[in-house]
């Protein structure tokens, strides 16, 4: 599993479906997306590239369309949070980027809007199973398009790596199917998600927005 060194990572080349199955498949590992084109937010930035400082255990209110020219937006709005557990921070840093995540706690209910088509996707996830199950849900991702739900996943079974102490449950968890994905609906209990990362379908003109955004964040690491 490779750790996410880069907050914004756009790998350019070609992506390729073809040899996918036509339905549906479980992403349980980010290594899916090597070859592929693909951008990871780390949530270490803001949607302009500067680096976020929340203190250990706090949490910052994030606009619904921070990252709105990388192609996503949230609704509602939701947080970023460094959560306080050091198991978390542990196993955040095995396959996400420390020290910030999302969402804060009490956001257990959100949709993520994705501004042009999507195939793929997925994110790092860090889960607290004494506090998950009845009455507070695993972390469910549902993958909606034009024509409705394409496909739902759970973070249970093959999709834990593992876990450290009894608090921290730790795997990657994303979904990738030949349909349009138009927007994801996160249900979550005891649950941080790190390193979004998604395979878009842009239109030409949305690609060079795309590329502008880039620009910007490179520009502003060379300031």
């Amino acid at each position: 599993m490779k750790k996410g060194a880069l907050t914004f990572l756009i790998a350019v080349v070609v992506l390729s479906f073809s040899s996918r199955p036509a339905s549906a498949m479980v992403i349980l590992d980010s290594d899916f997306f090597d070859g592929t084109t693909h951008i990871v937010i780390t949530f270490e930035t803001d949607g302009m590239g500067n680096k976020l400082k929340i203190a250990e255990g706090d949490s910052r209110s994030m606009p619904f369309d921070e990252y709105a020219h990388y192609g996503f937006t949230f609704e509602p709005d939701i947080s970023w949070v460094n959560d306080a557990g050091l198991a978390f921070d542990e196993a955040q840093a095995i396959g996400g980027s420390p020290e910030i995540g999302i969402p804060a706690g009490d956001e257990d209910d959100f949709i993520i809007n994705m501004s042009f088509p999507t195939r793929a996707f997925g994110f790092w996830v860090i889960n607290n199973p004494d506090i998950s199950g009845e009455p507070y849900p695993y972390l469910t991702l549902e993958a909606y398009g034009a024509d409705g739900l394409i496909e739902a996943v759970t973070f249970e079974g093959d999709a834990i790596d593992g876990v450290i102490g009894s608090s921290a449950e730790y795997g990657f968890l994303g979904i990738a199917t030949e349909k349009f994905i138009t927007s994801i609906h996160v249900t979550k209990g005891a649950t941080m998600l790190d390193n979004f990362t998604y395979s878009p379908i842009p239109e030409p003109a949305t690609a060079i927005l795309l590329g502008l955004g880039f620009l910007v964040l490179l520009r502003k690491r060379k300031a």
